[in-house]
């Protein structure tokens, strides 16, 4: 090991060693592992032994369903792969970088690559992602992730740095001691059995689904086994294959598949919208959104800043403070876009030694340099540098909090002498294209904007109005007294001199009764990105922003939020859509699995009916209808409301099952033809559910539904054989009456949930 950092020999051998950060974020599941959590499912295990069962009574045409099954498996494994290869090329671009000292020289790497006794340059904005010791420096540290503490802590040389932990402030050089699962967050994240991301609502309501099926499945096989056993003229071949279609029509296996493979054409959609989604199931929060936070700064503004003008209200020359300003911006590392517009206003060939410095910090608001027999020198916000007892704080905090110029002040305090105000420093930042249409189109959406800033409130209350944020006017200082958050962000817009744990306090508040989007970049947005429902950073942010990001601009263009929102929408809502669709089966199969138990009679389905309904019905048209706009905010329960939806048509295809049986006896039909009228009838009731479910009518809507009518017509005519039925013209009149009922049962039953249980309509909008 040199003096200073590792030999290219070194690392090698630490890598065989295993001594190595490794991949500290994931880019994405493994090939391998898609394929295997597509194949090897519980469901796809039931119906390879159904298959077996179903084979072995030699009327292969019910074996189909496996057919239905592959074809699910692959179109997932083909679609998740793709958006994995999309999404890796991209994901590099955000993975963090650190500074490295090696083979005498600062490189720049991978936090991936890091290993131990590496010598690091850590710096405001990073999520640290090793445990270490300060050799040089010092850094201002929030601890929260680990201590739950949300205090700034101060480190300096020779004390221990842990990974996750965030730098606010401070530069400094760090010798790494831990790596890997060696660090100290990795051992609490096991000693607490913490994951990584809270579940959403519609992964929770998949999974509670996939348990309570997979619950009743064995129970319910005995039981129609044991029944159907003591129905006289029922043998082998009847008891499987009813059984079978039993179980495959409670299996909602293409309710996964399409929820996996929608999510994952929805990453690739938005990654063409330049956004880079690292949370797959956080598109769903983007559909339930109706609030969203933002800085000014970046979102608004372009975050390009430019010095304006400068006004000096003391007897110091502009020469000095010219030169006063160069010495402390040369102590700036890695400026933020405030100091590089500082850096270029602010030139001077004057060399004044810089005896002390204390660098920006959001919880300071000012950073302070001691210049050498001189005095210091304070920059930052007026009000934090001052108290508001000095008589310089009375006489211009009106002039800097007016305007929609951002204020900087410059302060000097000689030797034991207080602070005196020498200069303010107006900065401009450029108002972003376009922001007021894109304000006005997430008004139109019915989302509620919320500007949070660390700047003065009137500044901000100004260019918000000037880029037309409804309510802008209404702004509120902070920093002034006790704050009731929960009635403020209901009666206020514009929040100025906002700190960093204020922010994650509006965010808690809000989501009282919202749910709340964060748009941020900075090391102080990471608190409430943190806490928001769905955290939006820019390419351009800090590293700690980017890492705990659900989603990330790449292009660090707001103007794209308005499509990430709806696209969200859009995904979500038509999944809910196609899940009406999926349970309307496992409701009647579990319904007449009831009704077979009650009345000692068989299952009127065998596989290949249920099979042929499915494909046509609603396996090809939720896939083709899963692209149409749907734009309107999804509300309350996932899986109940989806459930609810479907109740209508799932009651009505078991009183035809009644009708049906009831034909039978009365009008002396063969099984072949009750079949016909029941598998048509079906078939019909799902068509029109199809046509219900996915309303208001468009013209592309409306031709889908004819065009699966019209295969389904010519379908069920032209495999009678294959489907086991016999249909002819004296079932005509029997078989439409009993359609028409349905239709009308399904759209009476309809009106009343919808009504009852005010069901969200998911409209197309």
């Amino acid at each position: 090991m040199s003096k200073k950092g590792l030999l290219t020999s070194e690392i090698n051998q630490r890598i065989q060693e295993n001594k190595v950060n490794g991949e500290s974020k994931k880019l994405s599941k493994s090939t391998i592992n898609i394929i295997k959590e597509n194949i090897f499912t519980y469901f796809n295990f039931l119906n390879v032994i159904l298959f077996i069962f179903v084979f072995t009574t030699g009327k292969y045409q019910n074996a189909m369903f496996m057919g239905a099954v592959i074809t699910n498996a692959l179109i997932g494994i083909i679609q998740e792969i793709r958006a994995k290869k999309l999404l890796d090329q991209i994901r590099i671009l955000t993975t963090t970088k650190v500074n490295a000292f090696r083979d005498n020289a600062w490189v720049e790497i991978s936090v991936d690559e890091i290993v131990q006794d590496d010598v690091l340059s850590l710096q405001s904005g990073i999520q640290i992602p090793i445990d270490g010791v300060i050799t040089e420096g010092s850094l201002e540290i929030n601890e929260s992730l680990l201590t739950g503490e949300s205090d700034t802590v101060y480190k300096k040389v020779g004390d221990t740095v842990y990974s996750g932990t965030i730098v606010l402030s401070g530069d400094a050089e760090v010798s790494v001691t831990k790596v890997g699962h060696d660090r100290q967050s990795e051992k609490i994240m096991e000693g607490t059995k913490i994951s990584g991301f809270q579940k959403s609502a519609l992964q929770k309501d998949l999974q509670k689904l996939i348990k309570i099926v997979s619950v009743l499945i064995i129970p319910v096989a005995l039981i129609l086994v044991i029944m159907q056993m003591g129905v006289k003229g029922v043998g082998y071949s009847a008891i499987v294959l009813n059984t079978s279609a039993a179980i495959i029509g409670m299996i909602p296996e293409g309710l996964v598949v399409l929820t996996s493979v929608a999510l994952a054409v929805s990453t690739m959609r938005l990654l063409k919208l330049k956004a880079l989604v690292q949370e797959l199931y956080s598109v769903e929060g983007l559909a339930r959104v109706d609030v969203v936070c933002l800085d000014k700064t970046g979102t608004l503004t372009q975050g390009d800043m430019q010095v304006d003008h400068i006004e000096i209200v003391s007897d110091i020359s502009e020469l000095n403070l010219h030169a006063y300003m160069h010495a402390y911006l040369e102590m700036e590392k890695h400026p933020n876009p405030t100091a590089k517009a500082l850096i270029e206003y602010f030139k001077s060939d004057t060399k004044i030694q810089v005896d002390d410095f204390q660098p920006f910090a959001s919880e300071r608001k000012y950073t302070s340099a001691s210049l050498h027999n001189i005095g210091t020198l304070y920059v930052g916000a007026f009000e934090f540098i001052f108290d508001k007892e000095d008589t310089v704080y009375q006489k211009y905090h009106d002039t800097v909090s007016k305007g929609e110029l951002r204020t900087i002040a410059i302060a000097l305090a000689k030797e034991g002498n207080q602070k005196e105000l020498v200069g303010l420093v107006y900065i401009r930042d450029v108002m972003r294209p376009n922001v007021n249409e894109t304000l006005a189109y997430l008004s139109k959406q019915g989302v509620v904007i919320k500007i949070i800033s660390g700047d003065y409130p009137n500044t901000v209350s100004s260019i918000a109005r000037k880029a037309g944020v409804p309510d802008a006017d209404k702004y509120i200082d902070l920093s002034v007294g006790e704050i009731d958050y929960n009635q403020v962000v209901e009666e206020y817009t514009v929040f100025g001199r906002v700190l960093p744990k204020q922010k994650k306090e509006l965010l808690i508040a809000l989501q009282r009764k919202h749910v709340v989007a964060m748009v941020g970049d900075g090391v102080n947005d990471v608190p409430a990105l943190r806490q928001a429902d769905v955290s939006i950073a820019m390419l351009a942010g800090s590293s700690a922003a980017k890492d705990i990001s659900d989603i990330v601009l790449l292009e660090n263009d707001f103007n794209v939020v308005p499509s990430i929102v709806c696209e969200g929408r859009r995904v979500i809502n038509n999944i809910s859509r196609a899940s009406s669709m999926y349970l309307v089966k496992t409701l009647f199969s579990f319904f007449l699995t009831i009704y077979v138990a009650l009345f000692q009679t068989v299952y009127p389905f065998v596989p290949v009916h249920l099979t042929m309904i499915s494909a046509i019905c609603v396996g090809i048209p939720t896939v083709f209808l899963q692209l149409e706009p749907s734009f309107e905010r999804l509300k309350g329960r996932f899986l109940v409301d989806a459930f609810l939806r479907a109740l209508p048509s799932a009651i009505t295809v078991v009183l035809v099952v009644v009708f049906t049986k009831f034909y039978r006896t009365t009008m002396d039909l063969s099984l072949q033809n009750a079949n016909a009228i029941l598998v048509f009838v079906t078939g019909v009731i799902y068509l029109y559910t199809l046509y219900r479910i996915y309303q208001p009518t468009t013209k592309y809507r409306l031709m889908i539904v004819l065009i699966m009518s019209f295969l389904f017509v010519i379908t069920y005519y032209f495999t009678q054989g294959i489907l086991g039925i016999s249909f002819s013209l004296e079932l005509l009149p029997v078989t439409l009456l009993t359609t028409v009922i349905g239709v009308a049962i399904v759209s009476l039953l309809g009106f009343f949930t919808d009504k009852a249980f005010k069901i969200n309509s998911c409209n197309l909008k």
